[in-house]
């Protein structure tokens, strides 16, 4: 198989994710082998705006048409692809290109005639054909597969291309059905009975006034399909499944049962038939006749199909729904060819936060996410081992449901196409881009598909001769009784020849092999040892290492936090110190007092205290003077009482002045004890300050002492090239001596003995030769 080479724009695309780039285009080759290669085709779709999206200023140009296959996204403001391109993260600009474009304008009956017109004419040849939707939720892709009964989508318009293909070559039995993936079976008449009642009981459950769907939009179909009808001996029968995956379950759409809404679901197992073809196990396959009959199959599947309300959907698809359609070709009562046509509606992907989900709704989701995911992962690696320089990775398709279904069409047993459905909403630009990207991926996946389709693959009972015992799902008995009639031969001639052997040579065989049994126990059992104990060895030797790491680990961690926490201590040493230097200097500011007003303060204390003494002298003295008339009152006479009571009058006034004096005195003794506390705090201030002031002299003192030795280091290394400079000048001079002395001339050969000769007295005269030269460098 042939790759696709990438251009240096894809490979930078699938490293980053944030360029503008353009994608390769479909190409299609052809193999040596008759085989086609071609990459998948890749659709685009968009949805126009709604009146709501319009009243909401959705419309941001975030969406831009360039022509019919190249489309460009622009980041609106509040994206996330926005914001990361404001960092300098990836780029707000995005182009891709798709096979084709359709824009909100484009018909259904444009995009059938655009898309799947050629898929239909693989399946109408005989050839498998997968058609999927690919979006985000609310992005149209319901409306595009099935479409509604005035704008029929894609599936009815495949149903109408194979009725008006097929025309009068119906095959109206129903004994032949399909079987397994590959396959059919005969039916009997009482299975016949069956799958005729169980058909009945899904038309009588559809309404009658939503049947008729010719008249609603399917009359432009008539030319669709320019095929030829097959020859008048070729008859087709048209068989129809339709199933959903929901929450990583299959369950069957077309089970009468699931009208009972008292009972569960039972879902279905997905099956391997042996040959890596996948088939979803006991699914209701439902025989067709008509248009109408086929309406009303996909009507009763989508009243069983699980749906929700979300805040971007009002009946968004909470899974995965799957319509098969299965074309046999009939000739002579024999099924010679099958085809399957498979057209998948993808749930769309979400974002919880934006769609507001919870309980129910968010499991669905999560698994609608996961699954999308693991398609997405299957894309990259089938897209990654295509690629030359690519090592083969593993593709996860048992990882899904999904893809585990889709597995063999996607590895070229058939040919797969995508149609993508987006919307030009602001609000879901970060998904819509996630969308796009994923397109991209899936645009460089290539299909080889073969010129013939495989023959089946699916396991068979065969005889001795090869031949099948089982064709078409019905047992040869001839073949069958040859075959059992050999079987039963051989086993006759085996008990022959057993009942040659005597009991003697059993018995001896017998001991033999017990005996090789035993040797070979033995010799298990100690390799099972030995391999216990290098294993056991080596387990120690690497905990022990291990171990060793550890402790080195811890250790080294131990330091680095010691220095971390002394650096720390310094830190905080340091800015506690300058904050007790700070306060102190505030504190000085503060209670500062001038040398010279404290100097007059205390004058003046001292001349206050000489008044006082001063005045408690006077006042005594006069104390003695008034004390004798009072002594002596009964001799004194009446012209002495006038000067009695002035001497009274001038205690009293010296006595109030020396109150006063006395309270003055208080005042200022009171100011100088507090000018003692403040002369007291500022000398421990200084102190302290001294304190600091003599840290800092050291410390610069040692920097200092630091900076002269680097000096001196600086000045010696200085010095060393200096010498080193001039040494390398006298080996130059002398290199240019000898470059200019004449090359030696080759000696004659000699004889061996002069050699030796030569060789003996050498050193002494190379010594005697060596010694001037180096008294005269030195």
């Amino acid at each position: 198989m042939s790759t696709v080479n990438l251009t240096n724009e894809d490979s930078e695309y699938m490293q980053t994710g944030d360029m503008d780039m353009t994608y390769i285009s479909s190409q299609q080759t052809e193999l040596p082998g008759g085989a086609e290669q071609q990459t998948m085709r890749v659709y685009l779709r968009v949805r126009p705006f709604s009146k709501e999206e319009l009243s909401d200023k959705e419309d941001q140009d975030c969406v831009g048409i360039e022509n019919s296959q190249t489309v460009t996204l622009n980041a609106p403001k509040g994206s996330a692809n926005m914001k990361s391109s404001e960092k300098g993260i990836g780029m707000s600009l995005h182009k891709f290109s798709f096979s084709q474009i359709f824009g909100p304008e484009m018909m259904q009956s444009e995009i059938f005639e655009a898309t799947v017109k050629s898929q239909m004419s693989d399946f109408l040849d005989g050839k498998n054909a997968l058609l999927f939707s690919y979006g985000v939720t609310n992005a149209g892709k319901t409306y595009t597969i099935q479409g509604t009964p005035k704008q029929p989508g894609i599936l009815p318009r495949v149903l109408d291309a194979t009725f008006q293909y097929i025309g009068g070559h119906l095959y109206d039995g129903m004994d032949l059905k399909p079987y397994l993936r590959n396959d059919a079976q005969y039916l009997e008449p009482d299975q016949v009975k069956q799958e005729k009642s169980a058909k009945a009981a899904i038309f009588a459950s559809v309404k009658e006034e939503c049947e008729p769907l010719r008249s609603s939009g399917l009359e432009s179909c008539s030319a669709l399909t320019s095929n030829p009808t097959e020859a008048d001996g070729s008859q087709f029968a048209l068989w129809v499944a339709f199933f959903e995956i929901y929450n990583e379950c299959v369950y069957d759409l077309l089970q009468a049962s699931l009208c009972s809404k008292s009972k569960k679901r039972s879902s279905l197992r997905v099956c391997d038939d042996g040959a890596g073809n996948c088939y979803v196990k006991d699914l209701r396959w439902i025989n067709i006749l008509t248009l109408d009959e086929a309406s009303k199959v996909l009507q009763f599947g989508n009243k069983n199909r699980s749906a929700a309300a979300t805040k971007l959907n009002q009946s968004s698809s909470r899974s995965h729904s799957i319509f098969t359609i299965k074309l046999l070709k009939i000739e002579d009562s024999t099924v010679t060819r099958i085809s399957e046509f498979s057209l998948c509606d993808l749930a769309g992907s979400e974002r919880c936060n934006k769609t507001k989900t919870f309980g129910e709704r968010l499991k669905e989701a999560g698994n609608i996410n996961n699954s999308l995911l693991i398609l997405g992962k299957c894309l990259t690696a089938l897209r990654n081992n295509q690629t030359e320089g690519m090592k083969n990775s593993y593709i996860p398709f048992r990882e899904s449901k999904l893809t585990k279904l889709f597995q063999a069409v996607f590895c070229g047993k058939g040919r797969a196409s995508m149609i993508v459905n987006i919307n030009q909403c602001a609000s879901t630009y970060d998904e819509t881009l996630h969308v796009m990207k994923f397109s991209a991926v899936a645009k460089q996946v290539v299909q080889v598909i073969p010129d013939k389709p495989l023959k089946s693959l699916a396991p068979c009972l065969v005889g001795r001769d090869g031949k099948p015992l089982v064709k078409n799902g019905v047992i040869d008995t001839q073949a069958l009784e040859s075959f059992l009639c050999e079987e039963e031969l051989l086993d006759e001639e085996d008990e022959a020849n057993m009942s040659l052997a005597t009991e003697n040579e059993l018995a001896n065989m017998i001991e033999s092999l017990r005996t090789k049994l035993l040797a070979e126990r033995k010799r298990n059992l100690v390799q099972e040892m030995e391999i216990r104990n290098e294993m056991g060895d080596a387990m120690l030797q690497q905990l022990m290492e291990s171990e060793e790491l550890r402790s080195r680990q811890i250790e080294e961690l131990k330091e680095s936090f010691e220095e971390k926490l002394e650096n720390t201590f310094e830190i905080y040493k340091d800015a506690i110190r300058q904050h007790a230097y700070q306060s102190a200097m505030n504190n000085l500011e503060d209670d500062y007092v001038a040398f010279d007003e404290f100097i007059a303060e205390q004058d003046k204390v001292e001349t206050l205290k000489r008044k006082v003494s001063e005045l408690e002298g006077l006042t005594s003295s006069i104390g003695g003077l008034c004390a004798v008339p009072t002594v002596d009152q009964s001799c004194q006479t009446h012209p002495y009482k006038s000067t009695e009571a002035a001497g009274d009058d001038r205690c009293k006034h010296l006595y109030k002045e020396k109150c006063a004096i006395d309270s003055i005195c208080e005042d200022k003794q009171q100011l100088i004890i507090c000018l003692e506390k403040r002369l007291k705090d500022i000398n421990v201030t200084l102190e302290n300050t001294r304190d600091g002031y003599l840290e800092k002299s050291s410390e610069l003192d040692d920097l200092q002492r630091k900076s002269k030795d680097q000096t001196e280091s600086m000045e010696e290394i200085l010095w060393q090239n200096v010498d080193k400079d001039r040494e390398i000048a006298s080996l130059k001079s002398e290199l240019a001596k000898l470059s200019q002395n004449p090359p030696m001339q080759l000696r004659p050969k000699r004889g061996l003995l002069a050699n030796i000769r030569d060789a003996v007295t050498s050193p002494r005269k190379t010594s005697t030769t060596r010694t001037p030269r180096k008294t005269a460098h030195l």
